[in-house]
């Protein structure tokens, strides 16, 4: 769920998530370690936050953040209504031993995210991480390369493997927001030191009221996330004519059958001889 509001009469927009069943489904696809859930939680977070922004239904978002940290190169994507998905080249990362966020995700490297708007080119923005922690990369990114400066304070709370609570508070002042508003508004972010912990105690309506009820506040929308993966076997096979029948017979003669994974759910693909035949009846 995100809760969403307008304050001091269109001056900044708060945002609350609680993103806690879309980091488990995460889990339960991918086995994450515990110190990788809660990279991973993180970045999904973030990930529905802004895709959860888009206005067209043909959006899309990627987001890649290579720090060169344990778990290794991380790959979210977003659709309009924040549906989200992602993976990281080392799932299991630190399994045996608790490991930071940073240690996970690294601080060497840099923040990447493509905005697809069915546009000519997509918008492409990069940034450098700042401490691999993911609230302040993103803080750094909003302000560096899409000229908003931003408050984000994340968090995601694991126990036994799950994820207990998962979330984040968001606040964007507009152009129009006084040094005063900033102010406040940063004031408030910066006592959310353990939003996972936050959430435990209050729901994301009961942040949302306790902490900005106060000020001049219009309620938008509710968003529901959820992690939902895109591929199909009709997007593979589209893939797989592409390399033509010869090539693709020549690999099952060699494998015995073409199997294609996907990254994003572990879901796999098996195309035999008369699967690849199939794709090109008629041609």
């Amino acid at each position: 769920m995100i809760k969403r509001a307008i304050l001091f009469g269109g001056k900044a927009i708060v945002s609350v998530l609680d993103t806690t069943d879309t980091v488990n489904k995460a889990i339960d696809i991918h086995n994450f370690s515990q110190p990788v859930a809660r990279a991973m939680g993180k970045a999904l977070t973030m990930t529905a936050f802004m895709s959860g922004n888009f206005k067209g239904q043909g959006n899309k978002l990627t987001i890649i953040i290579d720090g060169n940290g344990k778990g290794g190169k991380a790959v979210l994507c977003g659709d309009c209504g924040a549906k989200v998905r992602g993976y990281i080249e080392n799932p299991k990362a630190c399994a045996e031993r608790d490991a930071s966020v940073s240690e996970i995700i690294g601080k060497e490297g840099s923040l990447n995210v493509i905005k697809d708007f069915g546009l000519k080119e997509p918008y492409n923005g990069l940034s450098q991480l700042v401490n691999g922690n993911i609230d302040e990369d993103f803080a750094y990114y909003f302000t560096a390369s899409e000229q908003l400066p931003s408050a984000v304070a994340l968090g995601v709370k694991t126990e036994g493997g799950r994820c207990v609570k998962a979330g984040g508070i968001i606040v964007q002042p507009m152009p129009n927001c006084s040094e005063e508003e900033i102010f406040v508004l940063q004031d408030i972010v910066r006592n959310f030191t353990d939003v996972g912990e936050l959430l435990c105690e209050k729901s994301a309506d009961e942040i949302m009221e306790f902490y900005f009820g106060h000020f001049e506040i219009s309620r938008l929308p509710d968003i529901y996330e959820d992690y939902v993966c895109s591929c199909s076997r009709e997007r593979i096979e589209e893939m797989l004519i592409a390399l033509g029948k010869e090539e693709l017979l020549a690999i099952i003669k060699t494998r015995g059958a073409i199997e294609v994974g996907c990254e994003f759910c572990n879901k796999k693909y098996v195309f035999e001889t008369e699967d690849v035949k199939g794709l090109f009846d008629g041609n």
